[in-house]
């Protein structure tokens, strides 16, 4: 925080701060983490507790960038934390994208070697 009229940060108060901020943060990752497990474990539908789910990943990660990496896009540096948050979020889609390709690639060549076994040892109708 910025001392009155003199523009200095005060160490004290900036502490305070970002303890209060990781404090708020953790409180609410804990509590939306609750609430995917409290959804997975109550017996709902599926396709509600998936929503829920995804739900409460998403506000997971905004909590994230907020409490803990202090990213704001309101402030002079809206334009870095966007480039910081887009470079991110382009590496774990292509590492993301590259395991299923490799995965479904590796899946469709193990069913179609396993078919072709099956079919060598299938017996002839003598």
């Amino acid at each position: 925080m910025i001392r009155t009229n003199t523009g200095m940060l005060d160490p004290k108060q900036s502490a305070s701060h970002e303890r209060r901020s990781y404090a708020v943060g953790f409180v609410i990752s804990l509590c939306l983490t609750a609430l995917a497990f409290g959804a997975l474990l109550s017996g709902l539908s599926a396709t509600v507790t998936i929503v829920i789910i995804v739900v409460a990943a998403l506000l997971q990660i905004v909590v994230h960038m907020h409490n803990f990496l202090h990213l704001s896009f309101s402030a002079g540096q809206s334009r870095e934390d966007l480039l910081l948050v887009l470079f991110s979020v382009s590496l774990l889609a292509i590492m993301a994208g590259g395991t299923w390709y490799i995965m479904s690639d590796l899946s469709g060549r193990m069913h179609q070697t396993m078919t072709h076994d099956a079919q060598d040892h299938m017996p002839s109708g003598d």
